[in-house]
């Protein structure tokens, strides 16, 4: 499957990466702890489902949506027997094929997640990993959890590889991507990115180009 990106037509002459950092600052004053561990779509103390999400803590408003396309198709294995620190232990799996960024996070306990607000749709990710994948070497574990923590690096790199067969990169911006055949404006985006702050920083960088 070829990515897709869904995005604000006011970032289209911004990069993904710079869309990224934007997101990693407001959403990393949250940290990683019991206040957003986040969770399943399918509610409270389930171990699966399609679609994985965390909201920032610390009254950070940022938030993700990591989704499957298949029913049931992300896992979380948990095994209270075996170290917190074993490779074997605490880690996703299954078909991750979406990320979703924004802000206002909803849903969940049983219904879909969604975003109040979004700054960026990305599909066609085609991640898989199996149940005895473990964490070394696990890409879903890797984009999943690195966005638990408000850090990009895994998905910036899935990214990367996949925009690598057309010449682009996460350097690239949304219109480059979208004369591409690869991307396609919301409008219906742009209004909410003021919202949430986005829209100023859309203006520095346009200043400092």
């Amino acid at each position: 499957m070829t990515v897709s990106i869904t995005y604000s037509s006011a970032f289209g002459d911004i990069s993904i990466k710079d869309v990224l950092s934007v997101w990693s600052t407001g959403f990393k004053t949250a940290g990683h702890g019991t206040g957003n561990t986040g969770g399943f779509n399918t509610g409270d103390g389930k171990y699966d489902g399609e679609q994985y999400a965390t909201s920032g803590a610390n009254n950070s408003e940022y938030a993700y949506i990591a989704g499957s396309d298949t029913d049931n198709g992300l896992h979380y294995v948990y095994n209270p027997l075996v170290s917190p620190g074993d490779n074997m232990n605490h880690y996703l799996w299954g078909e991750l094929d979406s990320v979703q960024l924004g802000t206002g996070l909803t849903g969940g306990k049983g219904s879909d997640f969604a975003l109040q607000d979004y700054f960026v749709s990305f599909n066609g990710l085609d991640l898989s990993a199996a149940s005895d994948a473990g964490r070394a070497g696990n890409a879903v574990q890797d984009v999943i959890y690195g966005l638990m923590r408000g850090n990009v690096a895994g998905l910036e790199g899935v990214l990367n590889t996949l925009l690598s067969e057309f010449n682009l990169s996460t350097d690239s911006t949304f219109d480059q991507l979208a004369a591409a055949g690869l991307a396609h404006a919301d409008t219906a985006f742009a209004a909410d990115i003021g919202l949430v702050g986005v829209q100023d920083a859309a203006q520095d960088w346009a200043l400092a180009a």
